[in-house]
C-alpha cells in the first residue's frame, strides 16, 4: 500500500467487452481484499448495460459481496463503483462501448491509500481476457500531458501555461441555460506523455511499463519482434497473453530530460511519431520546464495538509 503522492493508477484496454463482466469484478475484489483495501459497502452511481439506467445518479448501495450477483442479474456490460465521497474515496470503472472496446480503470482522492503496484491485478485480468494494452502510470502526469482544453483552473492544477503552446477557440456546444464563452483547445500532438486513441474507448499511453496484448499490434507501426529487438527496455517478458515491457524504473513524471527522451523512443518505435518539450521547441530540453509543482524535482509534500 502507498499514499498517492504520485497517484499511481492503472488502465486496461480490451478489444471487446469481456464476456463475463462479473469475473472482472471478482478479480478486482480478490486483489483489493488481499491488500485490505476493500470497503464493506459500495455505491453504484452509474452503469452501462441497461439503457434505462444510464442517467441514474445512484442505482444502489450494496455490500461488496452483493455486487457480483447484481451485475449478473442485470446482465451489465460495465460498472462504476464508488467507496463513497470525500478525501479518502475511490472509484473503479469498467466502461464499454458496443464493439469499440472497453476499459477498466480507477480514480482516487488525495487522501486515499492506494493498493499499488497494480502488476498482479493487471496480469490476472489480461491473462483471461482479450487485452489491447494495459499500463500503470502517474495520473497527475498524464492528466497534465493529455489536457486538451484550458479553463480558469488550468494553472492551479498544472502550473504556468507553456509559452509555446498552440491554442485555438471553438464555440461552446454543450447544454447550458446561460451563454458560455468559447472553449479554448490546446495542441498536445507533440507532448511526450500524450495519449493516442486506438479506438473510441481505448488509448495508448507511453508509460514506463506496459502490457501489450495480441490486439495491440494491429494498431502499432512496428511488429512484436521489432519491439523485442530494441535495447532500451530494462525488462521484457513474452507470454501467450501479452508482451510485458519496462523501460524506466518508476512511472514517468516529466516530459523533459532523460524521461522525455525515453518517451520519445517509445513514440518512434510504436507509431513512428515524434514529440517535443517544451511545446514549439522541436526537441526535448534537458532541464525541467513547466508542469505541476508536485512533478518538479525536489518537491516536498506538506504532510500537514
Amino acid at each position: 500500500m502507498s499514499d498517492n503522492t504520485n497517484m499511481p493508477r492503472f488502465i486496461i484496454g480490451f478489444s471487446t467487452t469481456p464476456r463475463h463482466v462479473s469475473n472482472i469484478w471478482r478479480q478486482l475484489v480478490d486483489f483489493l481484499a488481499e491488500r485490505e483495501a476493500l470497503p464493506n459497502e459500495v455505491e453504484l452511481r452509474w452503469m452501462t448495460g441497461r439503457p434505462e439506467e444510464w442517467d441514474s445518479q445512484l442505482i444502489a448501495k450494496l455490500a461488496v459481496g452483493e455486487v457480483e450477483a447484481f451485475i449478473l442479474e442485470r446482465n451489465l456490460n460495465g460498472f462504476r463503483v464508488y467507496s463513497g465521497s470525500g478525501a479518502r474515496s475511490f472509484q473503479y470503472t469498467l466502461t464499454s462501448q458496443e464493439d469499440r472496446g472497453c476499459i477498466l480503470t480507477c480514480f482516487f482522492e488525495k487522501g486515499t491509500k492506494v493498493p499499488a503496484p497494480w502488476n498482479p491485478l493487471i496480469e490476472e485480468v489480461i491473462s483471461k481476457n482479450q487485452c489491447v494494452v494495459a499500463s500503470q502510470s502517474n495520473s497527475l502526469y498524464h492528466s497534465w500531458q493529455g489536457s486538451e482544453t484550458v479553463d480558469r483552473f488550468w494553472e492551479k492544477r498544472y502550473g504556468e501555461f507553456p509559452l509555446g503552446c498552440k491554442t485555438w477557440s471553438e464555440p461552446f456546444s454543450g447544454p447550458s441555460l446561460t451563454p458560455q464563452p468559447d472553449r479554448v483547445f490546446i495542441d498536445i500532438s507533440k507532448n511526450p506523455g500524450r495519449p493516442k486513441a486506438l479506438s473510441s474507448v481505448v488509448n495508448f499511453y507511453p508509460t514506463a511499463e506496459m502490457w501489450l496484448g495480441p490486439h495491440f499490434w494491429q494498431y502499432a507501426r512496428c511488429t512484436k519482434e521489432e519491439a523485442l529487438a530494441v535495447d532500451f527496455f530494462i525488462e521484457k517478458r513474452d507470454t501467450p497473453h501479452y508482451l510485458y515491457l519496462k523501460c524506466w524504473p518508476e512511472p514517468f513524471t516529466r516530459p523533459d530530460g532523460e524521461q522525455g527522451r525515453m518517451q520519445q523512443r517509445l513514440w518512434k518505435l510504436f507509431f513512428h511519431e515524434d514529440c517535443e518539450w517544451p511545446p514549439g521547441s522541436g526537441t526535448i530540453c534537458d532541464e525541467p520546464m513547466y508542469g505541476p509543482p508536485e512533478l518538479m524535482p525536489g518537491y516536498k509534500q506538506n504532510k500537514s495538509t
